[in-house]
């Protein structure tokens, strides 16, 4: 079977026409564009091999500058056998990391696809468009921050959340860090690698959820005269010390450059994770903040430009353990315990316990280790919890107020109260008895 295209039969029924002598040399050589020696060449073959000389020889042969089979056969097996639920891009990235083979993106697709094999991220397109919004031209201008709820390690079932930050500028993500709940002390260490990696940010882009924005949204008219603002959360009070503002939305799509990471990271991670054989979140924490995300970045991130960089470097006295910790305001009782979710504390001045003033509050500071530190007089104190409830008198009641309370008895009326003698006793004694009043 021989195929020919238009072009080639147009060759061919012009060498028929020349051959029965139908038209001249002349006439073949300007309807195909040819010379003589070629015209009289190709004639020459015709009348030697037929039809079989108009294609060219090397039609369906391998070329030269292609790859080999066995090459191709090799990242065959390789995705089959160990990247067979890998996304084709990534599975590329693999193969130049690990294997040092350099190919195309193309030349994967189509080696795999031609196979049989269908990548697992491939989707219809979507007939809604979403123009991206146009990116900030300072780094540090504007960072995105969300938490991904998925279930990272492989053969585990639970969830857990994946806290991160990306610059909206250069793509950078900043910090990453799992936990099993989303919490204050996951975004806390996402800001950490921040600022240790790059500066302080000057704005960060969040949901509306309580660790950033504050249940009661507004207030009332009567609440404003007064002179009175909704009140910060802890989160956010620590933000505003570090001099970072933060800008909140109920729309994911007003933050889709964050939104579009997880989807990548619910692949490219959670496949690393499974091929490390990485099953806990200690494990997970150091891989993101040593490998995964330098990796990351260098392949997909852009450079942040010296001339356009909001990104505020930190000196080197920079308490991380203490700059970014969340505090909220506590009472004194007995002048050195204080409760936070039905758990006492006892403050402690050195070894001895702290002597504070029952009637003013006290600031209480979670570090990023996790203890808590009472501020007071320009001075930290610590604190150790007690194992039980100490014996304490809410300070809310006054003296006379409890006695008040305490003293209280029900009221008994003496046998001889003139009310007990009036008509309307004795009325109200017929009423009830009145079944037995003869009518």
């Amino acid at each position: 079977m021989i195929k020919l295209t238009m072009n080639e039969q147009k060759v061919n029924n012009v060498m028929v026409e020349l051959i029965a002598g139908k038209i001249r040399v002349k006439d073949a050589m300007r309807l195909l564009g040819w010379s003589k020696r070629h015209t009289l060449r190709k004639k020459r073959h015709y009348i030697e091999s037929g039809i079989a000389c108009i294609p060219h020889k090397s039609r369906g042969k391998p070329t030269g500058r292609g790859y080999c089979q066995e090459f191709k056969n090799h990242i065959i097996q390789l995705y089959k056998s160990e990247y067979s639920d890998w996304n084709f891009h990534h599975f590329n990235n693999q193969l130049r990391d690990f294997y040092d083979i350099s190919v195309s993106n193309s030349f994967i697709y189509n080696l795999l696809t031609v196979e049989g094999i269908v990548s697992p991220q491939k989707r219809r397109k979507s007939k809604k468009s979403y123009p991206p919004r146009p990116r900030k031209e300072a780094a540090g201008a504007l960072v995105q921050c969300d938490a991904s709820q998925f279930q990272w390690f492989h053969g585990d079932k639970a969830y857990y959340y994946l806290h991160g930050a990306i610059d909206d500028a250069t793509g950078i993500v900043t910090g990453a860090f799992i936990q099993k709940q989303e919490t204050i002390y996951g975004y806390q260490m996402v800001l950490a690698q921040t600022i240790s990696n790059y500066g302080i940010p000057e704005y960060l882009y969040t949901d509306y959820r309580t660790i950033f924005q504050s249940t009661k949204k507004e207030l009332t008219i009567d609440e404003e005269l007064k002179g009175k603002e909704i009140e910060s959360t802890k989160f956010t009070k620590m933000l505003n010390k570090l001099g970072t503002g933060i800008i909140s939305t109920t729309n994911p799509r007003a933050k889709g450059r964050i939104e579009r990471l997880w989807r990548t990271f619910q692949v490219r991670l959670y496949n690393e994770l499974k091929m490390l054989h990485i099953t806990t979140i200690k494990e997970a924490n150091d891989y993101l903040t040593h490998i995964f995300l330098p990796k990351y970045n260098s392949r997909f991130a852009s450079q942040i430009d010296s001339n356009k960089n909001l990104f505020v470097c930190v000196d080197s006295n920079f308490d991380y353990n203490r700059d970014l910790a969340v505090w909220e305001k506590r009472r004194i009782y007995h002048n050195c315990y204080f409760s936070i979710k039905e758990s006492y504390f006892i403050v402690y001045d050195e070894l001895h316990p702290a002597y504070i003033n029952t009637k003013k509050s006290i600031l209480v500071y979670t570090f990023l280790d996790g203890s808590l530190n009472v501020f007071y007089n320009d001075k930290f104190y610590k604190t150790q919890v007690l194992d039980s409830k100490p014996n304490i008198k809410p300070l809310f009641l006054s003296e006379k107020s409890s006695k008040k309370v305490n003293s209280s008895k029900a009221h008994s009326v003496s046998p001889n109260h003139p009310w007990k003698n009036s008509k309307l006793t004795k009325n109200w004694d017929l009423y009830k008895n009145r079944s037995s009043i003869p009518r």
